[in-house]
Formats: C-alpha cells, sequence, structure tokens
C-alpha cells in the first residue's frame, strides 16, 4: 500500500470514525434516556440490567458501531496521521502514535466489556439480583478504568500530534490548534467522572476525527501535500535578490 492510499484510508475511516462515535453519544445521551435509562441510571446495576434486558439489541445497536467499531476506525486515522507527519516530526510523532494506540485499545477493551461483559449478566440477573449486582459493580468498573485509561493516552496522543501540526502552514495548523482543545478536554474526562465533561469531550473527539480524516483524506485525494508543509526557515526577499545580483 502506498502512503497515498493509506493516507486516503486513514482519512475516511477518521470521517466514519467520527461519525459511529456521534452515534454512539447520540444513543447513551438522546436514544437510552428517552427509553427511560438516565446517563446516572446506567451506573446502577439494578436498573441496567432490567433494561438490559428488554432492550438488548438497542444496546447492541448503539455499542457495537459506535463504542467498539469507532476506536478500530480511529486507530486507522491515527496511523495516516502518523505517517503524513513522520517526516517533519518523526520522534514526537511516535510518541503521539504509541499514545494514541494505547488509548483507542483503551476504548475499544473498554466498550467490549460494557457490550459482552455487562451483557452475559442480564441473564444472570433474573435468578440472582444480588450476585448480579456485585458482579455488575465489578465488570463496569473495570470497563470504566479502561475507558478512562483511553481517555487520558488518546488525550495525550492528540496533545503531541496537535503540537507536531501547530507548527505547519493551512488547515493542519488550525487543526494543530483544535488538538491541544480536544486532548485537554479528553484528559479531563479521563480523569473526572463527570457527565457534563464526558459530553464535551465526546463532541471534541466526533469533531477532531472527523475534522482530522477530511483534512488528510482531501490532501491525498489531491495526490500530493500542498498546505501542510511543516514550517521551513523562510530566506527573506532581499537575500534572495542579493544573491541573484552576485550572479550576474
Amino acid at each position: 500500500m502506498t502512503m497515498q492510499n493509506l493516507r486516503r484510508l486513514g482519512g475516511g475511516a477518521g470521517i466514519l470514525a467520527g461519525l459511529a462515535a456521534a452515534w454512539h453519544l447520540l444513543g447513551v445521551a438522546v436514544i437510552i434516556p428517552s427509553a427511560r435509562l438516565s446517563l446516572s441510571a446506567q451506573e446502577s446495576p439494578h436498573k441496567y440490567l432490567v433494561f438490559a434486558h428488554r432492550h438488548q439489541d438497542m444496546l447492541s445497536w448503539i455499542n457495537l458501531p459506535g463504542g467498539v467499531l469507532a476506536p478500530l476506525l480511529g486507530l486507522i486515522l491515527l496511523l495516516a496521521v502518523a505517517d503524513r507527519l513522520r517526516e517533519d516530526a518523526p520522534d514526537w510523532t511516535q510518541i503521539g502514535l504509541a499514545l494514541g494506540v494505547v488509548g483507542i485499545i483503551g476504548f475499544a477493551v473498554g466498550a467490549f466489556i460494557k457490550q459482552f461483559g455487562l451483557g452475559s449478566l442480564v441473564q444472570f440477573h433474573v435468578t440472582n439480583k444480588t450476585g448480579a449486582a456485585i458482579a455488575f459493580y465489578a465488570v463496569n468498573g473495570t470497563a470504566n478504568a479502561f475507558l478512562d485509561l483511553g481517555g487520558v493516552a488518546l488525550g495525550l496522543g492528540v496533545l503531541v500530534i496537535g503540537s507536531v501540526m501547530l507548527r505547519m502552514n493551512g488547515y493542519y495548523g488550525m487543526i494543530g490548534s483544535f488538538s491541544i482543545i480536544t486532548g485537554v478536554a479528553q484528559i479531563l474526562s479521563g480523569l473526572t467522572p463527570h457527565r457534563t465533561i464526558y459530553l464535551i469531550a465526546s463532541v471534541l473527539t466526533i469533531a477532531w476525527f472527523a475534522g482530522t480524516g477530511a483534512a488528510v483524506w482531501m490532501e491525498a485525494a489531491a495526490g500530493a501535500p500542498q498546505k501542510g508543509r511543516a514550517s521551513q526557515p523562510r530566506e527573506d526577499i532581499s537575500m534572495v535578490m542579493g544573491r541573484g545580483a552576485q550572479v550576474q
């Protein structure tokens, strides 16, 4: 696979990751609460497991595309972004990629545990509510720990990648500024279990996936990097003119 194909694939994956993450946020913050399970109630074992027993298909349609597929698509985007930035800042790009991969893995594992780990407790809750509640806290706590790890690691990775983009011209420079904001929000979301911060960080991450993916895809579709080159030391025009006079 050529670099242009990787970047085109990564850009498309980033756009799809943004859509998948938006669907997951819509499901968690709007669809599930409209079915009478609020955000706070989703952390209650009896309320959640009773709801899951009645709406298993709904939870699967929300969690699988958004919680599991979005991180995998985001991983492809990170690989494409790292390939694009490696020529300008190889060391920092590798650090950002490594942190981002850890974050993506954290999100994917956490979502996988929430979908299948908690799902396995639904039938158990019918026969043993106390035992299922205890198991719920253990499984849900493990899932949330992975999700928090994902938020902190991905936030740090986006911060590093954003610091590289800040030194670039054109839309990459603008994405770099937005990356700093998104990275800070992700870190705060991972360290602070507050619903408002979670919602803000989720919206920013959705926009970052889609915006970065669109930028990488458009540049790859154009055939060669144009506006995104890192800023290089520029020669003063008087120096260039003086050099031309010496040649003459």
